[in-house]
């Protein structure tokens, strides 16, 4: 073989070898935007949970629900002059 055959054939292989690097990491590329895209939509939907979540709360908080659930479900109700006792010093 000559000198310039021996070369071609590595040229040759350098350049197959370059091929199957760039399309390895062009799928390694693929993967990771496919995880990428993955994990973007669970926060999303975590952060709609999240959302309502919040919305329930303060829902669920707000001082007249208190008070109604407290006097339906509970019986209770605000004590009058008889049912308060004035501590004194």
């Amino acid at each position: 073989m000559t000198r310039y055959a021996v070369m071609s054939v590595l040229v040759a292989a350098l350049c197959f070898c370059s091929a199957i690097a760039v399309a390895y990491s062009k799928h390694l590329s693929r993967q990771a935007y496919v995880e990428l895209s993955r994990n973007q939509r669970t926060i999303d939907a975590l952060d709609v949970q999240w959302s309502q979540l919040q919305i329930e709360e303060s829902t669920f908080s707000e001082h007249g629900l208190v008070e109604r659930i407290a006097r339906e479900r509970l019986g209770m109700v605000y004590p009058g002059l008889d049912g308060s006792v004035m501590i004194v010093r």
